[in-house]
């Protein structure tokens, strides 16, 4: 009688799948853990903030360093206090000037890649490139220029200052993203409304536009974080609270006699909040938005 012999069953280790889920995994936490920290340290009080080996978890939470910023204790009011009390206005200023840049890189952004995507004409390439070029300018190199063409028209410590500088940096980005999406539209959407005999306005208003609305979000909100996270021509051009943004006071925080971390990582998580609810608001937009943009390039 004969007896069947079966061959060893081989498993074999995914280890390809293995290795890319420990870099996802460490990835992550690289991305994530910073946030955690400055969390998790705004809910510390300064003794706890700063023993060694640190606490990763709050010992005594508490919100004294969030309500420092309506009512500052003493500590408060002798190291950073300045820097307290502007906090309040800066997260105001900070919200009007990345609003309304984004809503005018929109505006101006959206006429001139409608032109690139469906007008031919001579030289289009080249001012396309043109534009991005101006975008690998270093900002230490055009600052003093904006400063003094801001003083020369009235325009220093204004939102409107800091509205046109940032305006400048976004839009050749944000041409490009549009500019992109735009061609994938299909041009059949456009033809079918002139045969309804829309006019173009009225084409772009009710068809093109709401068609192209990922494209739309994804470039209002790289213009808003642009705006939202620039430090160095804040630093410039404005000098009191009435038009400081977020990023100029949190550096205050930092003083030549001490620094309170605790009350500097509440800022910090304070300004994180407006993009981070935007980005969740849109984020399928967003990623329409930017993967469409990728594609077509």
């Amino acid at each position: 009688m004969s007896t069947l012999v079966r061959a060893p069953l081989r498993y074999r280790i995914p280890w390809k799948k293995i290795v890319l889920y420990v870099l996802a995994v460490a990835f992550a936490l690289y991305l994530v853990l910073p946030f955690y920290w400055i969390v998790a340290m705004s809910f510390m009080h300064e003794v706890d903030a700063l023993s060694v080996p640190p606490h990763w978890i709050p010992v005594h939470p508490t919100l004294e360093n969030y309500l420092g910023f309506i009512h500052p204790n003493d500590a408060q009011q002798l190291v950073g206090g300045r820097a307290v009390s502007e906090t309040p206005y800066s997260l105001r200023n900070s919200l009007i000037v990345a609003t309304s840049t984004a809503l005018l890189n929109l505006a101006l952004a959206t006429f001139a890649a409608y032109s690139f995507s469906r007008l031919k004409f001579r030289g289009s390439q080249v001012l396309l490139v043109l534009y991005l070029l101006t975008r690998m300018v270093p900002g230490i190199a055009i600052i003093i220029p904006f400063y003094l063409l801001m003083r020369s028209f009235g325009l220093l410590d204004t939102y409107l200052a800091l509205i046109l500088s940032y305006t400048t940096f976004a839009l050749p980005i944000t041409i490009w993203i549009l500019k992109d999406f735009f061609r994938s539209v299909p041009r059949e959407l456009e033809e079918a409304a002139r045969v309804d005999r829309c006019g173009w306005f009225r084409t772009m208003w009710t068809v093109f536009l709401p068609v192209a609305a990922p494209g739309l979000v994804a470039a209002a909100v790289f213009a808003f974080m642009t705006a939202w996270n620039e430090f160095m021509f804040a630093l410039f051009l404005t000098s009191t609270k009435a038009a400081k943004t977020i990023p100029v006071v949190a550096a205050n925080f930092a003083t030549d006699f001490n620094t309170q971390f605790t009350v500097m990582a509440a800022a910090g998580v304070l300004a994180v909040v407006p993009p981070l609810v935007l980005a969740l608001l849109f984020q399928r937009k967003l990623v329409q938005g930017m993967a469409a943009g990728s594609v077509k390039g």
